[in-house]
């Protein structure tokens, strides 16, 4: 089994070199285990230190490799110290892995990397001065080796790839310093290029995102506030929009093969905008007669505008991408007609559009005023559907969608809504923010309350039953399972419910004939790595295959999705990518809170801004948007807070011999 063999994590040094590292006293703890990594993975050099887990290694001839991917492709360009000080670093490291160095180089070398260390100006350069430092110190005997007679090529490939702790917290990894910088210097076409490389909804998500970004902020974490990363993206896009600009996309020759993508949601929207980016011809088929899936008729609009929805879209459609609406899925073609009609890949992106029942008496009897579930009640006002609502309503349920249709039920006239919720406040799943504006806006909440019969008069709805409940010990999900608390029954006088406890796919379109499982949980069983189904040809991603998530993991999904079905039409096959290798292990170094990688330059200035919101008059009577955004000159002030934590994880891998059959890059940078 692997162990570390030398590691310097932060502040943490343990060399076991020369020990016996079977002993417990040895056994690498305050570092990152090495059964989190690869098996075939040598050395590991990042901005939060460098990890070795195999003797047979050589610092110089990495870190030289580390330095070269720098200057190649990930240097800002920001700062003269970098720029100078990694060139002139390579430039002394090349000499000497030619055989033609000195050991007055070295000493050059110490005096370079201690001034990248402490003067440059992003933690990524600062991170070359740094692991240079390292190597002299630790590994000097493979410095002077080079000295004397150049570098050895190993059977070794490298990857290396730039990441944040915001990069890699959220799920399609978009850049997120390089376009709040773009932005902090109103540079809104770069901020948007890139924000599209990874993401191609960044209206909606600019809106709707639950930021986990956000989160993982290192100013966040070091008990400042974190940058607000979502209201930025927002900003790039509406300076876009509202400027009726045309963003920078080149309309790609659609050369390659043509392949299907079912269902117009998050999933389906990225799958067909990054297999149009690779030269596919895509149909995209939606059986609502509007695109966007449960974003263009389940959220409602103060929060996602249907404007921003349909520019963002539109931008897909202008790209060659062909949108049949009104079409479904075993109503109006199956899976192999779409085989029959020369698609050569299908993706399936269908969502979960299925209500699940509360599971309570009185609720299938037909009472009045009772509706199916909440997303049904969510779509049938956002497609202008007739709803007659009562004056006094609940919701039950605790997640977005629940407050969703508890703050449109007050903007339909609902004099009252309460939301009754099983769990406390801390467990809900709906994001935070939400539940406050909610509260805001005179919600009531019901919490630690579990209904358990309608209560009806004259075939309408009067009442609904409940039961208070206290936290017993946790679930499979990890939160504390309710129980009953005994005798403490109640009514809560009503007129409406609606239900919107969850939801799940409707996979009433399949057949054996189609080949593709089921998940025990309902939903359709893919393989993780490649997103494609049990059936050849077929992938799919989203909430079919999750269970209900949020916009950004559906395009996450989606844009995965695409690369491997790009791969299977191609080359008939598809698998794990070196990008894939090297984000796994990019997200064990990220989820350590232990070491915070940032500039050690203080350059970054500016002040917390709070978010403006419509006036509450006008907020609860109306659908206009709730959130104002930030103005351009708010939005410098937030993004100069950024500290640009970037660093390069590279990553050294033993070399198979199949490796070398395809010719493996000796060194990969991933962007």
């Amino acid at each position: 089994m692997k162990s570390i063999v030398f590691g310097r994590w932060g502040d943490i040094l343990r060399d076991y070199r020369g020990t016996n590292r079977a002993d417990p006293d040895t056994s690498a703890r305050y570092l990152p285990q090495a059964e989190q990594f690869p098996e075939d993975l040598v050395a590991l050099m990042c901005g939060k230190g460098m990890l070795l887990l195999d003797d047979d290694f050589d610092y110089f001839a990495m870190i030289r490799q580390y330095v070269d991917l720098i200057q190649e492709k990930y240097c800002c360009g920001k700062c003269l110290t970098g720029i100078k000080g990694t060139a002139l670093m390579l430039r002394y490291m090349n000499r000497i892995s030619e055989g033609e160095g000195a050991a007055e180089d070295l000493d050059m070398l110490e005096r370079v990397a201690e001034i990248l260390d402490s003067a440059a100006r992003c933690s990524v350069c600062q991170s070359a001065g740094e692991l240079v430092k390292d190597g002299l110190a630790n590994f000097k005997a493979d410095f002077l080796k080079a000295v004397e007679s150049g570098v050895t090529e190993r059977p070794v490939r490298y990857l290396g790839r730039i990441s944040a702790p915001c990069i890699n917290a959220c799920p399609c990894h978009i850049n997120v310093p390089g376009y709040v910088e773009a932005l902090q210097e109103a540079r809104y076409h770069e901020s948007l290029e890139i924000i599209r490389e990874e993401m191609p909804l960044p209206g909606v998500t600019g809106r709707i995102c639950p930021a986990p970004c956000e989160r993982a902020c290192t100013l966040g974490n070091q008990g400042r506030a974190a940058i607000p990363i979502r209201e930025l993206k927002r900003v790039a896009a509406d300076y876009e929009m509202n400027h009726k600009l045309t963003p920078p996309l080149e309309k790609r020759e659609l050369d390659a093969l043509p392949v299907a993508v079912v269902g117009a949601g998050p999933a389906g929207l990225s799958a067909a905008y990054y297999l149009n980016r690779r030269g596919h011809a895509v149909t995209l088929l939606e059986s609502l007669d509007v695109p966007g899936g449960m974003v263009g008729v389940g959220v409602p609009p103060y929060r996602q505008p249907r404007k921003v929805l349909e520019r963002d879209i539109g931008i897909i459609a202008d790209l060659g991408v062909e949108v049949k609406l009104g079409v479904k899925l075993g109503r109006d073609f199956t899976i192999q007609d779409l085989f029959n009609q020369g698609f050569k890949a299908v993706f399936l992106g269908i969502g979960s559009h299925r209500s699940i029942p509360l599971g309570i008496k009185g609720e299938d009897e037909g009472i009045g005023g009772v509706f199916p579930g909440g997303i049904d009640f969510l779509r049938d006002i956002n497609l202008g559907e007739e709803v007659l609502l009562g004056d006094r309503v609940v919701v039950v349920g605790g997640g977005n969608t629940a407050i969703d249709c508890a703050r449109t039920c007050l903007r339909m006239g609902a004099s009252e809504v309460q939301i009754v919720y099983r769990r406390t406040e801390k467990e809900m799943p709906s994001d935070p923010h939400e539940v406050a504006d909610a509260r805001e806006e005179g919600i009531l909440l019901n919490l630690l309350t579990q209904p358990v019969e309608i209560a009806a008069e004259d075939g309408k709805m009067v009442a609904l039953k409940c039961i208070r409940m206290e936290l017993g010990e946790p679930d499979a999900s990890g939160r504390r399972r309710p129980v009953p608390v005994e005798d403490s029954e109640f009514e809560i006088d009503a007129d409406s419910l609606v239900p919107a406890i969850g939801q799940k796919a409707d996979l009433s379109f399949l057949s054996p004939d189609d080949g593709i499982d089921v998940t025990r949980r309902g939903n359709i069983k893919v393989d993780e790595h490649t997103m494609m189904t049990t059936r050849p040809g077929v992938f799919a991603a989203g909430d079919a295959v999750t269970g209900p998530l949020t916009v950004v993991h559906g395009v996450a999904g989606g844009k995965q999705a695409a690369k491997m079905m790009h791969d299977y039409v191609t080359t008939g096959q598809c698998g794990v990518s070196e990008e894939q290798k090297i984000e796994n292990i990019i997200a064990e170094i990220e989820e350590d809170p232990g070491v915070f990688v940032t500039p050690k330059t203080e350059s970054r200035t500016g002040s917390l801004v709070p978010p403006k919101k419509l006036d509450m008059r006008e907020r609860v009577a109306t659908f206009r948007e709730v959130d104002s955004g930030f103005t351009q000159e708010s939005s410098f002030v937030e993004a100069s807070r950024c500290l640009r934590c970037y660093h390069l994880i590279f990553a050294a891998f033993r070399e198979t011999e199949a490796d070398r059959k395809v010719g493996t890059s000796r060194h990969h940078g991933l962007s």
